[in-house]
């Protein structure tokens, strides 16, 4: 029997524009929802980051999260845990993590009662082992990560653990890539799940299974239709088919054996490249040693956590305007601390939008104005002006650097075209 485990990740930006989701739920969740509603062969293990719930909710899209009830009530849909904001969760200190998940398990729990934990997604597959330890320890039965971050022989018949007892799965980073960059038809996916099995059969595996995990997006917002043109297809030639049958990631572990051999993931996302790892670069499109914007943000982030962490010392009780500023700062930080200001600093790999990373920044700062102010109310604001100075010198190193990259691309591109 072959089991195809698909994963789909639903997020956006705390700062995604209004218009923007609106045309992405149009082009995408609904059409996605109510598709997946006409099969009952379907199970999907669904990375939905609370915030997108929170924005659905406040645009006005409320009848989305109703389709996704039904389809969880449904069994065809589970929910998987993660970071409510999307940072990378190996960049950041570990009470921020805890506090991610935490954040998004409140919402989820809220909008869906009955919700268990089982699977966790890091944000793009972000891993490293210290998050896959503390994983476990927050009560998740398994992690999804990208097949690169496999130290061992490649599973697909056995289903490796952590040291701490942790289920690791590892996305088939081929045949995901492949679908999502609209490199394969369904029945063209459908013949490579039966080909990979019958070769591998000969090794007397009877059972074998393949994860597949990419944006939600990708199927009607990033490719028009794809939904159709390749899930919906790929649904009907499954059901023709008795050998092949889809399941939740959480099931695989009811049909195979656990590796007797504990692993520890490498370090990694789903954006790093085997070069990437040979240069001891685990999480390139985030924190890239010769990207610039990188550095500086990460010098703002540093700098802002000691921030933090001098106004979480003081008594917030003390003065009302004490608490005020430090509950500004906090809902600027953990919406600033999201993947996406550095995920655009890109332009090597055809990522760059200067006024997103801004968006970004921006959040940074007005998380960090609002700490400082808290302990200028607290009398203590000399113990932060250090660190506030710097925050401020590297945002306007970041403004520089946005121009002057900017300027850069546009000259490099008009003399290609010439």
């Amino acid at each position: 029997m072959i089991y195809w485990a698909p994963l789909l990740h639903m997020y956006q930006p705390s700062f995604q524009e209004s218009s923007v989701l609106r045309q992405i739920d149009k082009e995408c969740y609904k059409p996605l929802f109510r598709m997946l509603e006409e099969y009952d062969n379907v199970k999907i293990s669904l990375n939905i980051n609370a915030v997108l719930i929170d924005m659905l909710k406040e645009f006005d899209l409320s009848d989305t999260i109703e389709l996704l009830k039904n389809l969880v009530f449904s069994n065809k849909i589970e929910i998987i845990g993660t970071a409510k904001f999307h940072p990378i969760l190996p960049l950041i200190p570990q009470n921020e993590v805890e506090n991610q998940i935490e954040l998004n398990e409140d919402i989820v729990r809220e909008e869906f009662p009955q919700w268990k934990k089982t699977g966790f997604f890091p944000p793009e597959l972000s891993i490293s082992s210290q998050v896959a330890k503390f994983i476990r320890t927050k009560g998740y039965k398994w992690v999804i990560m990208s097949g690169i971050a496999c130290p061992n022989e490649w599973p697909y018949d056995e289903i490796y653990t952590s040291p701490n007892g942790l289920l690791l799965f590892f996305r088939d980073d081929i045949l995901s890539n492949k679908i999502a960059f609209n490199d394969i038809t369904a029945k063209e996916f459908v013949e490579q799940l039966n080909t990979t099995f019958m070769e591998r059969k000969h090794e007397k595996k009877e059972d074998q299974y393949f994860i597949t995990a990419m944006d939600s997006e990708t199927f009607g917002h990033h490719i028009k239709k794809f939904e159709r043109t390749f899930l919906s297809k790929a649904f009907d030639l499954i059901n023709d088919q008795e050998e092949i049958k889809i399941e939740f990631i959480s099931n695989l572990v009811k049909y195979f054996p656990i590796h007797k051999e504990k692993i520890i993931p490498k370090e990694s996302s789903w954006s790093t490249t085997h070069e990437d790892m040979k240069l001891s670069i685990p999480y390139p499109l985030w924190d890239h040693p010769d990207n610039r914007i990188h550095s500086l943000v990460w010098k703002i982030i540093r700098s802002l956590n000691n921030l933090m962490n001098l106004l979480e010392q003081i008594d917030l009780k003390k003065d009302w305007e004490i608490e005020r500023h430090y509950e500004t700062a906090r809902w600027f930080y953990e919406r600033g601390i999201c993947s996406d200001t550095t995920w655009w600093a890109n332009p090597e790999r055809g990522t760059w939008s200067p006024n997103l990373i801004y968006k970004g920044t921006e959040l940074l700062m007005k998380s960090a104005l609002n700490a400082q102010l808290g302990l200028v109310y607290a009398n203590q604001s000399d113990l932060g002006e250090g660190y506030f100075d710097s925050i401020c010198f590297y945002h306007n190193l970041i403004l520089v650097e946005l121009y002057s990259r900017t300027k850069m691309l546009i000259k490099r591109g008009r003399e290609n075209s010439s």
